[in-house]
């Protein structure tokens, strides 16, 4: 080959080269980014499985907290917006949205900007553009840690866009949640907690270190399904780990309270079942025969008797073939006293709440602990009080007719949870009749008591 031959196969092979090249740098950004999401979405997944191991029997199957999952009442929500780094903008819709809306009408749009990432709902969205009270988005984002900040990276596969209605709140992703060199930081309260527990409460400490079961690729697993609150997940690993081996073979009204099974053997007294959104507690099991080699026979069908409608949920109809799940019970684990250097506190001042001079009793949290622990009033009074949560916590008071008994005094008896620190709102019932009745904090109802006397 001569010269110029030589001289124009090297250019071809240059020419390719560059062009190999440039295209490589057009695609590595968004193989980068599909990997980053794919490494988000993997470790999530494993957060998953270990909070359908560990966590769920405390905080719900999915994170809905214990009092509304029917788990341990303490237990507070974890599907929140506030870990998942978002915060209340001030801002909600004034128009309702369908799913497939392309802007949102809000009622203020100088909150936002392009480039925000909100939340209504349970949909995530990345704002493009604003014009007055009318913001354009992204639908259905899916959320990515990129070091210490989280953006949108396409859509989520969580399911499809939803629909809003006018008036829902409009969340915005606060970027400092994620600094993990703000000691203040979400990212950090939710590592810390698990880690160490909440000293005083039933969360003990997770992590190896402090005599826990978790190392901490698994808390930081965790966390990273808390904060991208990818709960999806989590149902997918209870219903793999709950589904038992047996199924409807009638269909189930709302009524009955006898239940025909493909295989009765799987099932026990007392046992609590899930059927869609409704569960049933086992009221009675019949004995099938067994031959001389005491093997059960083949056919295994017949009816169980069930309490309907248990643990916070209604009676419902489910169809034939309906798949049946265990919902396993745990006991009420002990209170974390000592952990990461700290140790609980006393439970309560004893002393009567004070009253001031327009007749507010006044009661605050401190430390895991009311101020006080006595509250009077007059049968068929107006009782109001003023709840201060000095923690950064969440905490709420509520006023029930006994420790065994949690039917509220009166309407209005039972305080809302919240968190702190320095934050104060106010319930307001009427007495009951004469007696001595219960209060506490819903959230941590063993160390955060008191007695409530009605003359």
């Amino acid at each position: 080959m001569n010269t110029r031959k030589q001289v124009l196969v090297m250019s071809v092979l240059l020419l390719m080269m560059l062009i190999i090249v440039a295209l490589y740098g057009a695609w590595y950004p968004s193989r980068a980014e599909d990997a980053e999401k794919d490494f988000q979405a993997s470790t999530a997944n494993r957060g998953a499985f270990t909070f359908a191991q560990n966590c769920r029997l405390c905080h719900g199957d999915v994170g809905e907290g214990g009092s509304q999952g029917g788990r341990l009442a303490a237990a507070p929500p974890l599907d929140r917006p506030d870990l998942q780094g978002f915060k209340d903008s001030q801002a909600t819709l004034t128009a309702d949205a369908s799913a497939t809306a392309a802007t949102l009408r809000v009622s203020d749009g100088s909150k936002f900007k392009a480039g925000d990432i909100i939340r209504v709902g349970e949909e995530r969205m990345e704002v493009t553009g604003v014009n007055a009270n009318e913001v354009s988005v992204n639908r259905n984002s899916e959320l990515v840690f990129s070091g210490n900040a989280v953006v949108a990276r396409g859509s989520s596969e969580r399911g499809a866009p939803e629909a809003h209605i006018s008036g829902s709140t409009v969340y915005l992703l606060d970027q400092t949640a994620f600094d993990r060199l703000n000691k203040e930081s979400t990212i950090n309260l939710i590592t810390n907690t698990i880690a160490c527990g909440r000293v005083g409460a039933f969360m003990p400490a997770w992590s190896a270190e402090q005599g826990g079961p978790l190392s901490d690729e698994q808390i930081r697993q965790l966390m990273t399904l808390i904060m991208l609150g990818r709960w999806d997940l989590v149902e997918e690993e209870n219903d793999v780990i709950d589904r038992m081996n047996a199924r409807l073979t009638q269909p189930l009204s709302a009524d009955t309270f006898s239940m025909a099974v493909s295989d009765v053997s799987v099932f026990n007294n007392n046992q609590v079942l899930r059927l869609g959104e409704e569960r049933l507690r086992v009221t009675g099991v019949p004995q099938l025969p067994r031959n001389e080699r005491g093997e059960l026979p083949a056919d295994r069908r017949g009816v169980i008797s069930v309490q309907r409608g248990v643990l916070g949920t209604v009676p419902l109809e489910h169809e034939l073939e309906t798949p049946i799940f265990n919902f396993p019970e745990a006991p009420e684990p002990s209170i974390n006293q000592s952990s990461c250097g700290q140790t609980a506190r006393p439970t309560a001042v004893a002393g009567p709440c004070t009253t001031s001079a327009d007749g507010v009793v006044q009661i605050a949290a401190a430390g895991t602990a009311f101020t006080c622990n006595e509250v009077r009033a007059q049968a068929g009074s107006q009782v109001r009080v003023a709840f201060e949560n000095r923690d950064s916590v969440l905490h709420n008071v509520a006023f029930y007719v006994s420790k065994d008994n949690l039917s509220p005094v009166a309407p209005g008896s039972v305080g809302q949870t919240f968190s702190g620190p320095n934050v104060t709102r106010e319930l307001s019932f009427t007495a009951p009749a004469a007696g001595t009745y219960f209060f506490r904090c819903d959230v941590h109802p063993t160390q955060m008591t008191g007695t409530f006397t009605v003359q």
